[in-house]
């Protein structure tokens, strides 16, 4: 009778575990896997997209302020040579001397109103000084007169390519002075970029 009793729980656990071990993944469950694997796929594709545009910004951001810095140390050496030309009579001046002289009235010269000050305070000082839009120089205004765009070995740009301009006022901040900006531009996505820099030149 035991014997009998032994036999048929055995037989009852066997199938019991017989079922178990072929039991597997519903189908809510796999479903459910796969969208959480989804998920965490369109996430990694979305960060890998964000990463690869935010290299590409860095790299034009890189390019025009190299562009921006060129100029402007260009601009600082052509005013040095200028100093130094006008230091001699002008009767001695050479031919070297003269295409310094016409460089600088090409690309030194403040020929454009585009310097606005303003007293906000209502003191009798200005204290709010902008640059407006129109500058007075333009990349064809420089050496080789290449028009913009550029790329950055300042060759023409087939396509895309970056704007540089830069602004000159005379007698500004002080009496023989003139301030300069180099503004470079450039298109991102359909975004306008920009990148500038200051500097400011004796007389």
């Amino acid at each position: 009778m035991n014997s009998e009793n032994q036999i048929t729980t055995d037989n009852h656990q066997m199938k019991s575990w017989g079922k178990h071990c072929q039991s597997g993944f519903s189908m809510v469950e796999v479903m459910v896997a796969i969208l959480l694997l989804t998920v965490g796929l369109l996430a990694l594709a979305k960060m890998q997209t964000q990463a690869v545009a935010s290299n590409n910004y860095g790299n034009q951001l890189t390019e025009a302020t190299f562009l921006a810095q060129d100029k402007l140390e260009e601009l600082r050496l052509l005013n040095e040579c200028y100093l130094a030309v006008i230091a001699k009579p002008e009767l001695s001046w050479t031919a070297e001397d003269q295409i310094v002289i016409n460089n600088y009235n090409s690309q030194l010269s403040d020929v454009v109103d585009n310097w606005d000050e303003d007293d906000t305070d209502l003191d009798g000082t200005n204290d709010v000084f902008t640059w407006l839009p129109a500058p007075d120089h333009t990349n064809a205004d420089g050496l080789g007169a290449v028009a913009n765009p550029i790329d950055v070995t300042r060759a023409p740009a087939s396509t895309g390519g970056y704007t540089r301009t830069w602004y000159v006022v005379d007698d500004r901040p002080v009496t023989k002075a003139k301030t300069v900006r180099v503004l470079v531009t450039w298109k991102n996505k359909n975004n306008s970029r920009r990148v500038f820099l200051d500097t400011v030149l004796s007389q």
